[in-house]
């Protein structure tokens, strides 16, 4: 399950991967000084283009940033942002700006990076944690910030992302979080009928689930998450019908969900195409992927896939 921090952001300068005119982009006005920081990134999506940015910097921080709650502005219709660390990874990236389809093409880039903080769709909007949590990020790490957009009109689009981390001091912190990105990967889309595949996954220690969210692509009709205790699947209780808007759902009572229970996600959609659609990264092609982010900070819990429709586990 690949790593997620969610609202773990830093201090750290502009880096423009190519700058519009300011007159046709917004302005986030940061946080006041000592309250936190703020990231940002800039770009162009030409007409009828589909475009995926990647911005590579290091932080110049020298303390760790314990990060409680999130701002962010960003060009409406925006597929996703993500920002990340690669401190993880055997090989940094050099800084600088890419075409993240070649930098994926890497494939150990996508399992190496920690998610930070992941959005879809909405414009603005603010996500928090509970009192006394936070996202602690290290000092002097590598972030990767991330923009996929899909231009579908005849003119230019200015791409923007801005984000305000804001912070509580480090002696009020009580607790941190963990999480990650349950991805369907092996996923085959027949033409012409309804599709529906589930995967179902356990935790493997104990959290209470404080944010969960789907991700699909343009063919996806309905993504739905239910417990599984296990043995037996229980009712939906999240259900999603908009592909542009993952809906994070954060629990204000979060969730308990003990060590081998956790949930079946289920991904329908309807391929009017004239070929199968396998799972990919770009919006031709198909994902399924349900994001969780869970108190205590564990980094060796996740919810691991015990069974899906197909039967595929993801063994070579």
């Amino acid at each position: 399950m690949p790593r997620l921090l969610l609202l773990s952001l830093c201090a750290c300068p502009t880096t423009p991967v190519e700058t519009g005119e300011s007159s046709d982009v917004p302005t986030l006005t940061p946080p006041a000084e000592g309250a936190g920081f703020q990231v940002s990134m800039f770009g162009t999506a030409p007409a009828f283009t589909e475009v995926w940015l990647c911005s590579v910097y290091d932080i110049p921080t020298t303390a760790a940033a314990a990060v409680n709650s999130v701002e962010y502005l960003q060009t409406e219709g925006t597929h996703h942002m993500t920002l990340s660390t690669t401190a993880l990874a055997e090989t940094p990236i050099e800084p600088g700006n890419y075409d993240c389809a070649d930098l994926y093409a890497n494939s150990s880039v996508m399992q190496d990076v920690v998610m930070m903080f992941g959005n879809q769709g909405q414009a603005a909007g603010t996500l928090s944690l509970p009192d006394g949590v936070a996202a602690n990020l290290p000092a002097g790490i590598q972030v990767l910030h991330e923009v996929h957009y899909v231009n579908t009109t005849d003119t230019a689009v200015p791409i923007y992302s801005y984000l305000n981390a804001y912070t509580i001091p480090q002696e009020d912190v009580v607790d941190g979080i963990w999480g990650g990105s349950v991805r369907d990967e092996h996923l085959e889309i027949p033409v012409g009928v309804e599709h529906t595949e589930w995967s179902r996954c356990v935790m493997n220690e104990d959290v209470e689930v404080q944010f969960l969210a789907s991700h699909t692509h343009a063919l996806a009709t309905e993504f739905t998450i239910a417990p599984f205790d296990g043995l037996t699947t229980g009712e939906v209780f999240y259900t999603n019908n908009d592909w542009h808007d993952p809906m994070i759902e954060q629990y204000t009572t979060p969730m308990a969900v003990p060590a081998g229970q956790g949930f079946e996600f289920a991904c329908t959609w309807f391929n009017d195409g004239e070929s199968t659609i396998n799972y990919g990264l770009l919006s031709t092609d198909e994902m399924c992927n349900m994001a969780i982010v869970f108190t205590p900070f564990s980094v060796t819990a996740e919810c691991e896939v015990v069974e899906t429709s197909d039967g595929y586990l993801g063994e070579e």
